[in-house]
This record gives structure tokens, sequence and C-alpha cells, in this order.
């Protein structure tokens, strides 16, 4: 018995290209978020000039976003939910809002990581609303018997 089943993983799993695409795309960005969330916490990156006055411990801060992100990078690999997007969606403009709102109150209060993390977070933005706003299409998968 011969069977055609030569179809890519994708088809298997019935998610559409393009979407499957996209969500590889976001959890790259999001990944990419909690490796310099990760470096931040572990002092590599420096984001302020004096880490001993900052009033949250950047170690905690780093472990928890790079954390969040990462959860996040696993969730867009693994499944295709509109509710998760748009928690993801409202999770990135908090991050964006909260850097420009705390900003001024820091030395420097711009600096290359955080203005590089806001590009990365607005481009996973824009994904996770395409997500959440485009309905899954699931792709059927023909199987012939021989």
């Amino acid at each position: 018995m011969r069977t055609n089943l030569h179809l890519g993983w994708a088809d298997r799993l019935g998610v559409s290209g393009t979407r499957l695409r996209i969500r590889l795309a976001a959890g790259a960005l999001a990944l990419a978020n909690a490796v310099v969330y990760a470096l931040i916490g572990a002092g590599v990156a420096v984001v302020v000039e004096d880490a001993a006055s900052a009033d949250v411990s950047l170690a905690v801060f780093g472990a928890m976003a790079g954390a969040a992100f990462l959860l996040g990078a696993v969730l867009l690999w693994s499944l295709d939910n509109r509710l998760v997007w748009l928690a993801g969606a409202a999770f990135q403009v908090f991050a964006i809002v909260a850097y420009f709102d705390v900003a001024p109150q820091r030395t420097p209060a711009y600096e290359p990581w955080g203005i590089s993390l806001k590009v990365a977070q607005a481009a996973l933005l824009v994904l996770l609303a395409y997500l959440a706003v485009t309905p899954a299409k699931r792709v059927r998968v023909r199987r012939s018997a021989t």
C-alpha cells in the first residue's frame, strides 16, 4: 500500500503557510527580546549609568521580562489562539508605553538597547495584531489511498 504523505510538516498540522511564517517570525522577535532582557539582567547590556541606585533590581527585571518574552516565543511557536495574541499585543503596548514613561527618570533616559528593544517590540506588536485580527485558515490534508 502506497500513500501520498509527502506533504510538509506545516501542511500536516493544518496551518496555512503565511500565517505559520508570521508566527515563526514573531516567535523569533520574542526570543530576541528575551535574550536582550537576559543580557540586561546579567549586567552585560548596560541600560543605566548607576544600576545600584535603580528602584528595581536589573537582575530581577531582566529575568522577569526575559521569561515573559521566552514564554511568548514558545506560545507563538506552539499554538494559534487569537485571545493569546490579543494579550500579547496588549503586553507589547504596555512595554512600549512604560519604557517611554520611565525613561526620563533615569540616566541616560534613552540608550541603544532600549530603543532596539522598542523597535523589535513594535514589529512584534504589528505581527501579533495581524494574528489577532485574521482568522486561522485550516488547510485540508488530502490523503490518497492507492
